[in-house]
C-alpha cells in the first residue's frame, strides 16, 4: 500500500489503488477471453479496483458445492486465461493478487500434489502432509511456478501478492522427520507418547511437557516447511506473502486449525490476514443466539494487526463476508471494516465476485455481488469509503504499550486449555472497553525483544511497557527469565489491567478505539461497536483539528466545548478525527435552529426488480402509476417477494423565509438504501443510518417536492423463491440453509420515516 504517511487531502478523497478492497473472483464456471473482458467492464462499473482469481474446479467439491470450471484447472489453457485475466487487469489500472490453490485450504493443488505422490498424502486422503518440504516444493512447483510461467515478464509489475488460504499440517501425525527432529532434540522416543498425542490418553502435569515439546516443534517444521518456502518464493519474485490460517477468530484454534502457534505463524506472512466469515462479526444487538461464528464479535483481527507490528511492517489484511449470506447490507458491510480498522486491519478482502451467475452457482458462498442486482448499483459508494477507511488505518505508527501474553504453551497443554482461553479473551475485551489499544505477543516475541534501559519491550514497531498475561497460565522457564529482565529494568507484568493509558478518554459506552502518529498530527479512528446509546464526549488534547468525512472525502474543523467534542455515532458508524496545526481546506460546522416534520402523503412505485432465469439474476423495470402508502414495511405494495428499489413522492411546504436555506434531511428508519432528490436537484446516496442528506443554498423552496428511492438487498427474493427447488440439496452447497436463515432477518424493504428537515 503506497503512503508516505503525512495524512493527504488529495489522497482521503481519492486513494490510490492499493487502498481498493480485494475481491475475490470465483473462477466456478466457463471462462472465456469474452467473458472476462465483460466482467472486468462489471467490476469497473461496480467500482471494484482490485482482484485475485479464486479458481474452484469440478473436484473441489463435487459431492457438496458442483462447478462448472472450464478450462480446467492447472492446464495450460486455465493459465493463458488467468494471464489473460491478470494483464487486462493491470491494463485497467486494477491491483491484482495470486491465489495459490483450486478451492481451499491451499497446499493441495486441488489434490493433484497427492495424486502425483501417493506418499505425501494424509491419512489417505487427498490433502498432503505440509510438515513435508517436498510436499511444498511440489506445490508450488504446480501452482506458484505455473503462474510466474504463464506472466514470465515483470511479474511483479502485473502482480503485487501471492495468497494462501487456511494451509493445515496434520494433527496427528506420523511424519519421519518430525519423529527424528524430536528425538534428536530430547535424546528420548516419542513413540511411547503416541497415544497421548492422538488424545487417547489424557495429559497429566508429569507428561504434559511431552505436547508442549511437540507441538511446538510441529509448529515451527509447518512455518519452516510450508509457510517459509512460500513466502521466499514470492519474495523472490518481487511480490509479497499474504493470507491466513484457519480457526483463527478462537482463543486456542491454533490447535483445531492445525497450526499449532497461530501468532508465530502470521509473522511469516508479509501481510498477515484473518478471517471474518458466517457472522463472527456482526452487531450484537441484532441477533438473539451468539456462538463463535455469529456474533463471536472477539479481538481476533488483533493476531493479524499484532504480528505486522512485530514484523516492523503495518499492513494486515482480513477476508471479509464470505457465506455471510444474501441478507448482507451496507449496514452491516460498514459495520465489518470499521470493526477491523479500529483493530488494525487496513486491507479488506470482500467475497465474492462469481464468473457464474446462473443455476445452483447462485446458491453458492453468498453474498455475491453483480451488477443486475439492484442492491449492487450501490456497491461503489461503500467501495470508495472502504478505501479511505484503508487509506487512514495506514497511515503513521500506533501508539500503545500494552500486550496480552498468548497462551499457547496451555493450548498445545490441554489440562487447562479452556479456563486459560476465557481468560485471555476476557482480558483483551475489557481492555478494549476501557479503550486501551494493545497487541497479542507469543513467547518467541518475549524472549527475543530486546529490553532498554527504560523498562520497554522492542520488537519490530512494537513497543510495549505492559504485559499482560492470563492468570494461571504457564509461563516457560525463557520466557520467565525475559519477563524478570524486563521488570528490572522498569517494565509491568500484570494479571489485572491496572493504570493503563487510553488512547483517548471518552464518556460513553460501546465506543472503541486506535490512535495513530503521523508526521503532521494524530488520527483517532473512532468505532462503535455497541451501546444502548450513541452519544459521546471525546475530550481531545487539542481543538486543532477536523473530523473526517469517509462517505464523501469531505473534512469539517472540529467544534469542542473545553476541550470536548459531542459525538453521535450509531452502531456500525466509523469517525476519524485529525488532530493537526496545518490548514486544510475544510467545513465550519453548521448549526440549525428549526426542525419541520414532513406528514403529508407519499406515493409510491416499483422501480426495478430482481428476478431470475436460466441465464441468472436479471431486472424488470416498472412503469406502473404511483399508489398512495403508508410509512413502513412496503410489502404492503410490493408483496413479500420483492427484491429491488421503489420511488417515494410526495410535496410539502415550508415558510417562505427559508426558501434557499441551508439545510438537512433526516430520513429516519430505511430498508436499506436511500437516494433522494429535492425540488428534481440530487441531494445523494445514504447506504446506512444515519440517513441524513445535506440541503445546499438555494435548494429549498417554499413549495417542495421530495423523491426518495428506496433499494432493500436481496434477502426477499432468496427467501421467497423457488428458484433452487429443483436441485438437489448437496448441489446447493453446504452453506445454503445457514445462509436462508440469516436472510429471514432482513425480509423487509421499504422507507419508515420519520422524515424531518432542519434548517439555518
Amino acid at each position: 500500500m503506497k503512503n508516505n504517511d503525512i495524512f493527504n487531502i488529495n489522497k482521503f478523497l481519492n486513494p490510490d489503488v492499493s487502498c481498493a478492497p480485494m475481491y475475490v473472483w470465483v473462477w466456478n464456471d466457463t471462462c472465456t477471453k469474452e467473458i472476462i473482458d465483460a466482467q472486468l467492464k462489471e467490476m469497473q462499473n461496480l467500482g471494484i479496483r482490485a482482484f485475485y482469481i479464486l479458481p474452484e474446479p469440478k473436484d473441489f467439491r463435487p459431492n457438496s458445492m458442483p462447478t462448472n470450471l472450464t478450462p480446467d484447472y492447472l492446464t495450460d489453457e486455465f493459465f493463458e486465461l488467468s494471464e489473460y485475466a491478470i494483464k487486462q487487469g493491470k491494463a485497467l489500472n486494477m491491483n491484482c493478487w495470486i491465489y495459490d490453490e483450486g478451492g481451499w485450504p491451499s497446499g493441495g493443488a486441488c489434490g493433484k500434489v497427492v495424486e502425483a505422490h501417493p506418499e505425501f498424502s494424509v491419512e489417505n486422503s487427498r490433502y498432503p502432509d505440509l510438515l513435508n518440504k517436498k510436499a511444498t516444493e511440489f506445490f508450488i512447483e504446480l501452482t506458484h511456478e505455473k503462474y510466474f510461467g504463464a506472466i514470465c515478464e515483470d511479474f511483479k509489475n502485473y502482480v503485487t501478492a501471492v495468497f494462501t488460504d487456511e494451509p493445515k499440517a496434520p494433527f496427528h501425525t506420523s511424519n519421519q522427520e518430525l519423529i527424528n527432529k524430536y528425538e534428536a532434540m530430547y535424546s528420548e522416543s516419542i513413540s511411547q507418547y503416541i497415544p497421548l498425542i492422538d488424545e487417547e490418553e489424557a495429559p497429566t502435569e508429569e507428561n504434559v511437557h511431552i505436547l508442549h515439546r511437540w507441538y511446538d516443534l510441529c509448529s515451527r517444521v509447518f512455518c519452516e516447511n510450508f509457510l517459509l518456502p512460500c513466502k521466499k518464493w514470492a519474495n523472490e519474485k518481487g511480490v509479497a506473502f499474504t493470507g491466513h490460517l484457519d480457526v483463527d477468530h478462537s482463543p486456542n484454534g491454533c490447535m483445531n486449525g492445525c497450526n499449532f502457534n497461530l501468532m508465530r505463524a502470521l509473522r511469516y506472512f508479509d501481510i498477515p490476514g484473518v478471517d471474518f466469515i458466517w457472522r463472527q462479526i456482526y452487531p450484537e444487538n441484532r441477533i438473539p443466539n451468539k456462538n463463535e461464528f455469529n456474533a463471536y464479535n472477539g479481538f481476533f483481527p488483533r493476531y493479524a494487526s499484532s504480528a505486522a507490528a512485530q514484523n516492523g511492517t503495518k499492513l494486515s489484511m482480513a477476508e471479509i463476508f464470505g457465506v455471510a449470506g444474501a441478507s448482507i447490507s451496507y449496514d452491516i458491510m460498514r459495520y465489518t471494516v470499521g470493526y477491523g480498522a479500529v483493530r488494525g486491519i487496513n486491507i479488506f478482502n470482500p467475497f465474492n465476485f462469481p464468473l457464474g451467475r446462473s443455476g445452483q452457482l447462485l446458491a453458492q458462498e453468498l453474498p455475491v455481488f453483480t451488477e443486475k442486482q439492484p442492491f449492487c448499483q450501490y456497491l461503489s459508494h461503500f467501495n470508495k469509503y472502504t478505501e479511505r477507511l484503508s487509506y487512514v488505518a495506514s497511515l503513521g505508527e500506533r501508539v500503545y504499550d500494552t500486550a496480552i501474553y498468548y497462551p499457547v504453551t496451555d493450548f498445545w497443554g490441554r489440562l487447562k486449555s479452556e479456563e486459560i482461553a476465557e481468560k485471555f479473551d476476557s482480558l483483551g475485551r475489557n481492555l478494549e472497553d476501557i479503550l486501551v489499544d494493545f497487541d497479542i505477543a507469543d513467547d518467541d516475541v518475549l524472549q527475543q525483544a530486546k529490553i532498554t534501559d527504560d523498562g520497554y519491550m522492542c520488537v519490530g514497531n512494537a513497543k510495549y511497557k505492559n504485559i499482560i498475561i492470563p492468570d494461571g497460565a504457564f509461563i516457560p522457564e525463557a520466557t520467565q527469565k525475559a519477563l524478570n529482565k524486563f521488570i528490572e529494568c522498569g517494565g509491568r507484568v500484570l494479571h489485572e489491567l491496572l493504570n493503563l493509558t487510553p488512547v483517548i478518554k471518552a464518556d460513553g459506552v460501546g465506543l472503541r478505539a486506535i490512535k495513530r502518529k503521523v508526521p503532521n498530527g494524530d488520527l483517532l479512528i473512532l468505532f462503535r461497536e455497541t451501546g444502548e446509546n450513541g452519544d459521546y464526549n471525546i475530550h481531545l488534547p487539542s481543538e486543532n483539528g477536523y473530523l473526517l468525512d469517509l462517505t464523501n472525502g469531505e473534512l469539517q474543523h472540529i467544534e469542542t466545548e473545553n476541550g470536548v467534542l459531542k459525538l453521535s455515532l450509531n452502531i456500525g458508524e466509523t469517525a476519524v478525527i485529525l488532530l493537526t496545526d496545518e490548514a486544510m481546506k475544510a467545513e465550519d460546522t453548521t448549526h440549525f435552529k428549526d426542525e419541520f416534520n414532513i406528514t403529508s402523503d407519499f406515493t409510491f412505485k416499483k422501480e426495478t426488480e430482481l428476478i431470475c432465469d436460466e441465464n441468472g439474476f436479471d431486472n424488470i423495470t416498472h412503469s406502473e402509476k404511483p399508489v398512495p402508502i403508508n410509512l413502513g414495511d412496503w410489502s404492503q405494495i410490493v408483496g413479500s417477494a420483492y427484491s429491488g428499489s421503489g420511488v417515494y413522492e410526495t410535496s410539502f411546504s415550508l415558510p417562505t423565509e427559508k426558501a434557499g436555506k441551508k439545510g438537512e434531511l433526516n430520513l429516519g428508519d430505511v430498508h436499506f438504501i436511500a437516494s433522494a432528490y429535492l425540488n428534481g436537484n440530487s441531494l445523494g446516496v445514504s447506504l446506512a443510518p444515519p440517513y441524513k442528506f445535506k440541503i445546499p443554498a438555494d435548494v429549498l423552496k417554499g413549495k417542495n417536492t421530495l423523491k426518495i428511492v428506496v433499494t432493500n438487498t436481496t434477502a426477499n427474493w432468496y427467501v421467497h423463491t423457488d428458484y433452487f427447488k429443483r436441485w438437489k440439496k448437496e448441489e446447493l452447497s453446504e452453506y445454503f440453509e445457514g445462509e436462508i436463515e440469516y436472510a429471514k432477518d432482513f425480509l423487509s424493504g421499504g422507507l419508515y420515516g420519520s422524515i424531518t428537515i432542519v434548517t439555518e
